[in-house]
């Protein structure tokens, strides 16, 4: 019985063994084992960092205490290279922020800008008459103040004393033989005492006293004032009239001391008439004043407009439209500039793929592009959208910095 159990137990063990091996074989020929692959390296992790806040570091993940955001973490291999002037942004950053870039070119900006203007009375066309002697005032002819009068049309109609003695004085002298110089002064007295040409020839020819005198409009123009009436008496100092011209008149506006070096001669701007669309105004000439408003830092800009129809009147709404184009400069999109109130920078793609910070001067801006005075050059590549991680990250890696140096070394030579 024992040996029976003892040749059972051995023929378990022997299948076990020859099973065993069998598998082993199986398995040898028909999956052989894969090599070994290396587990990737772990990214080293300098510090983490809000966007927002860039300059302030933290040593752990976690919430931003400045805002309701996960921190962002550094890694030791994207860049901030000491010796390098730019920053590397992870691609898989750019590609979802849809960068895109733009050349910087050399151009004019294009000016169109519309001010409001107004029209007023020419200053250079404005007369008083007087009549510079002591009378009183005959007749006064219909006439107020806004009335247009011509030249030589009749303002008022007067007796003056001291012209009747005057005249009567040279009669005297040209009937008693009086000598050429003594007649001529008494006409020269005559005239600077304000006694119409007109009469003293009269006068000449009639050899006759003239007692009453017209006092006539010496130019087209409107009355400003007229408020003399029959009967009164006048001093030598007494206004009878004032005459403003109408043709030309003047339209003035306010521009904005920015774009004073654009206005160079007449014909960068028009006149429009809002009373008259379908018209266009001769301008005679533009003057620029000599003051700049300190409330509103506008310059005046007065123009010297044609009105030989006097459809322009004084007080009337005016646009001025300026047209013009700045010196050739370096152009590019205003979009692309980063301005922090201390300084205007913009980012630029280096050759071999790095975004570098450059510090720019800007000139002017106009229709969406901005002229630069230096810091870039013609066919560089700037970026347009996406600046606002490709600067946070540049100040955290220093270039900023480095950027800054290098342009006070430049200003230092």
């Amino acid at each position: 019985m024992t040996t029976a159990k003892l040749k059972y137990t051995a023929a378990i063990v022997g299948g076990l063994m020859i099973g065993g091996l069998s598998t082993a074989a199986v398995s040898h020929f028909v999956a052989p084992s894969a090599p070994a692959q290396s587990a990737p390296a772990e990214r080293k992790v300098l510090y983490w960092y809000d966007p927002m806040k860039p300059d302030v570091r933290f040593e752990k993940p976690g919430k931003s205490p400045f805002m309701d955001m996960d921190l962002v973490a550094k890694y030791a291999d994207e860049g901030g290279d000491t010796q390098s002037s730019g920053v590397r942004i992870d691609p898989t950053q750019v590609h979802n922020l849809g960068l895109r870039t733009a050349k910087v070119s050399r151009g004019r900006l294009d000016y169109a800008q519309t001010l409001p203007a107004n029209v007023s009375y020419n200053e250079y066309q404005f007369v008083i008459v007087q009549a510079r002697a002591e009378g009183f005032i005959d007749k006064v002819y219909p006439l107020t103040v806004g009335d247009k009068v011509r030249k030589g049309m009749p303002l008022v109609a007067a007796t003056i004393p001291s012209w009747v003695e005057a005249q009567s004085e040279y009669l005297l002298l040209a009937n008693s033989g009086g000598t050429a110089t003594q007649l001529d002064g008494v006409l020269e007295r005559l005239r600077l005492a304000g006694m119409p040409e007109a009469d003293i020839q009269r006068m000449r020819a009639t050899r006759r006293v003239q007692t009453q005198f017209t006092l006539t409009a010496p130019i087209d123009g409107v009355l400003t004032a007229f408020s003399l009436k029959s009967g009164m008496n006048i001093g030598k100092d007494s206004v009878v009239a004032q005459i403003q011209g109408m043709d030309p008149v003047w339209v003035t506006a306010a521009v904005p001391e920015s774009i004073a070096s654009l206005l160079k001669d007449t014909s960068r701007f028009t006149v429009v008439i809002p009373a008259y669309p379908d018209k266009t105004f001769p301008i005679q000439k533009a003057t620029i004043l000599p003051s700049v408003d300190p409330v509103t830092r506008t310059l005046q800009v007065r123009l010297q407009v044609n009105n030989p129809d006097e459809l322009l009147k004084p007080g009337m709404n005016a646009y001025l439209k300026l047209t013009a184009q700045s010196d050739e400069m370096l152009l590019i999109p205003s979009q692309a500039v980063i301005d922090t109130g201390d300084e205007q920078r913009v980012i630029t793609v280096s050759s071999n793929g790095e975004f570098v910070p450059k510090k720019i001067k800007v000139l002017r801006e106009s229709r969406e592009l901005t002229g630069v005075a230096d810091g870039l050059s013609a066919g560089e590549s700037i970026v347009v959208n996406g600046l606002f991680l490709i600067d946070s990250e540049a100040n955290i890696s220093g270039a900023l910095d480095r950027m800054r140096h290098t342009a006070d070394q430049h200003a230092g030579h």
